[in-house]
C-alpha cells in the first residue's frame, strides 16, 4: 500500500519544467507500452505524495514534466529514478543496451505567477508544433486531455493557477501561441521568472533550491 501523500509544503516547494531526450535525439517512445511504462514511473512518486506534476507531454525522443517536488533537493534523484526504471524496461522489451537518454537532464526553475500556465502550454504544444497531431489535446501522451476533456490520468494536478475555470476555456487558452513565451522555454536559461522569484534562488549541488529564511538575497542567480 503507498504511503499517504504528505502535506503540500508550500514554503519548501519549487516548480520545475524538467526535460530530457534520447542520446542523439534517437527515438526513446516507440509505442503505446513504452509511454504507458514512463507514465507509471512517474506516477508512483506521485502517488508517494512526493511530486505534483501539474503539466506533462512525451514526445517520441523526448520529454517533458512541469512539477513541484516537495523536497527540491531531492529532484535529481527522482528523475534519476524514473529514468533508470524506463531504460531498464525499456531494454528488456527492445533487447538492446547502452545509454538511453541524453546526458543529464535539464530544468528551468519556474516562478508560478505569469509563468506557470505559460509553460504548461508551451509543453502540450509540442505535438502540434512538431506536426503529429492538429489540436494538442489530441495527443494521447501529454496533460491537455486531463485540462481539455476532463480525463483523469492519475498523474495530472490541477494548475494552481488555473483552479475551477471551464474547460472549453482552457482550449482556447492552449491554442493560443506566444512566440516570446516558447523561446523563453525552449531556451537554456535556467530560472524564469520575477527578479523577486529569482533572488529567491540558491545553486546547491548543482540545483536551484529557496534560500534559507534570514538570508538576504545577494545579486542573480549565475549558470
Amino acid at each position: 500500500m503507498p504511503r499517504k501523500p504528505r502535506e503540500h509544503q508550500v514554503a519548501r516547494s519549487v516548480i520545475f519544467h524538467v526535460l530530457n531526450r534520447g542520446v542523439l535525439k534517437q527515438t526513446i517512445f516507440h509505442g503505446e507500452e513504452d509511454f504507458a511504462t514512463f507514465v507509471n514511473a512517474v506516477r508512483q512518486s506521485v502517488a508517494r505524495g512526493e511530486v505534483r506534476v501539474y503539466h506533462w507531454c512525451l514526445m517520441p525522443n523526448h520529454y517533458h514534466l512541469v512539477l513541484e517536488i516537495m523536497e527540491p533537493g531531492a529532484l535529481s534523484k527522482l528523475v534519476a529514478r524514473w529514468q533508470q526504471v524506463y531504460a531498464i524496461k525499456y531494454h528488456k522489451r527492445h533487447n538492446t543496451a547502452g545509454r538511453l537518454f541524453q546526458g543529464r537532464f535539464k530544468s528551468q526553475a519556474i516562478d508560478k505567477e505569469g509563468y506557470l500556465l505559460a509553460c504548461g502550454r508551451y509543453v502540450e504544444q509540442n505535438p502540434v508544433r512538431a506536426g503529429l497531431c492538429g489540436r494538442a489535446w489530441d495527443w494521447p501522451w501529454s496533460s491537455a486531455k486531463f485540462y481539455v476533456e476532463g480525463r483523469a490520468d492519475g498523474l495530472t494536478t490541477c494548475d494552481p493557477m488555473w483552479g475551477e475555470r471551464d474547460r472549453s476555456q482552457y482550449e482556447r487558452w492552449l491554442e493560443e501561441r506566444s512566440e516570446e513565451y516558447e523561446r523563453m522555454f525552449a531556451s537554456g536559461t535556467d530560472v524564469i521568472g520575477r527578479d523577486g522569484f529569482r533572488h529567491g534562488l540558491v545553486r546547491k549541488d548543482g540545483r536551484l533550491v529557496l534560500r534559507g529564511r534570514g538570508r538576504r538575497p545577494v545579486g542573480k542567480i549565475k549558470s
